[in-house]
């Protein structure tokens, strides 16, 4: 077994978990809109006019991007949103946190039970950005497939 064949098992384990991240997350915003809206309005980074829009879109582009690193298609553009969505959802946790605001991240559940933004969430998001990353740098260039 070559390195470069590891590497591509690594990449295949590296979009499956992310994969498996996004759909799930995506699954209960989708559900219970009206609740990821008051979780997005808890943040107070974005104007009240855009929050239902968000709170029904984003995770339509979450569940897709999670969707095609499952399967594999176009796994490289997935990898690339996915890898944004985390930079934007951890800059957002980071804002609150620095704020002091008390709330729950709204990550995965629109529940009480739901993580509060904290140190230990930002670090969570940066090792979910690893796997992205390494997900997206193990993906084969099209050139590399032909």
């Amino acid at each position: 077994m070559t390195v470069r064949d590891i590497m591509t098992k690594v990449g295949v384990v590296a979009r499956w978990i992310i994969g498996i991240v996004f759909v799930f997350a995506a699954v209960g915003k989708i559900v219970e809109p009206e609740l990821f809206a008051r979780s997005i309005l808890r943040y107070q980074l974005v104007p009240e006019s855009v929050v239902n829009l968000l709170a029904i879109f984003l995770p339509w582009i979450e569940l897709f991007a999670g969707m095609a690193l499952l399967l594999g298609i176009r796994a490289k553009a997935a990898a690339l949103i996915a890898g944004g969505l985390l930079v934007v959802f951890t800059m957002a946790v980071g804002s609150a946190w620095a704020r002091g605001l008390d709330i729950e991240c709204g990550c995965f559940t629109q529940s009480a039970a739901a993580a509060a933004v904290s140190l230990q969430k930002i670090l969570e998001n940066v090792g979910l950005l690893i796997i992205t990353a390494i997900a997206y740098l193990t993906v084969p260039s099209s050139r590399e497939e032909e």
